[in-house]
């Protein structure tokens, strides 16, 4: 005996999978919540390592920044706040996340700084001042040492 193949219900098994793992929920309560884990650039300079967190509608309290034994924290939460009934498609991720990073002998965490600003995050972590580049003079039989004439 003969049967039909019917794809529909692997294709729509499918695309439930595909969308759970962009999207979120597809159209049901929301109560499975994605994983939320923000973009963050590190950038340095001569003057500082500079920490950039993407945190869109995060506000100061949802946040919380350590240093401890040389090792910067950031701790923060995205809460879902529609109703548990509602029929939504998430499109962004909520929960919690961490992000810890070792930070360098040279740089001076009692100066650090934080700012939080239209969605963006940014630590400031200044090197202390004998880290920074300096240019070493040579010295030696036919230099002119300083404060020394030259006949």
């Amino acid at each position: 005996m003969l049967t039909a193949w019917n794809a529909l219900p692997m294709l729509d098994r499918l695309f439930d999978d595909v969308m759970n793992g962009v999207a979120g929920t597809a159209l049901g309560p929301a109560r499975t919540q994605t994983a939320y884990s923000p973009a963050i650039d590190v950038r340095a300079n001569a003057d500082a390592i500079v920490f950039v967190c993407d945190v869109p509608g995060l506000k100061h309290e949802d946040l919380e920044i350590t240093v401890e034994s040389g090792t910067l924290t950031i701790k923060g939460q995205r809460r879902y706040d529609g109703g548990e009934k509602d029929q939504v498609w998430l499109g962004r991720a909520y929960g919690a996340f961490q992000r810890a990073f070792t930070l360098p002998d040279h740089v001076d965490v009692e100066q650090m700084t934080a700012d939080l600003s239209d969605g963006v995050l940014t630590i400031r972590v200044p090197k202390k001042p004998q880290a920074k580049p300096r240019r070493i003079e040579i010295g030696g039989a036919g230099h002119k040492q300083l404060g020394e004439k030259r006949e």
